[in-house]
């Protein structure tokens, strides 16, 4: 499960992403309110934790998040749309290159 939401009222964080995985559940953190990497992400252990640090820290509240689809297989958990590390899909990851479905294709993704 993956959701977002929009952050007021603070000069650094703009947005925020809840992401539930296998190794627990992620909020990410991003300074713009487009399509792109987090700036910071934090792990912990339940959903619940997640949406009490949400609305203490960043005054999101439970009716203000948006689900939003999972990541395709070996894209990046912090981005909306699929992205991914070079590589990663055979196994020989490009570290700080990355890709972007576009159409049917993947294309690099240029910041």
């Amino acid at each position: 499960m993956r959701k977002i939401a929009k952050v007021s009222n603070n000069e650094e964080v703009k947005r925020i992403m809840l992401y539930e995985c296998e190794d627990g559940v992620y909020i990410f953190e991003y300074d713009n309110e487009h399509d792109s990497s987090a700036t910071a992400d934090y792990l912990q252990d339940s959903v619940e934790i997640v949406y009490e640090i949400a609305e203490e820290d960043y005054g999101v509240k439970p009716g203000d998040w948006q689900e939003i689809s999972n990541p395709m297989e070996f894209c990046q958990g912090d981005r909306i749309e699929p992205v991914r590390v070079v590589g990663r899909n055979t196994g020989n990851p490009q570290w700080g290159k990355l890709e972007k479905l576009v159409s049917g294709n993947w294309v690099p993704l240029i910041e």
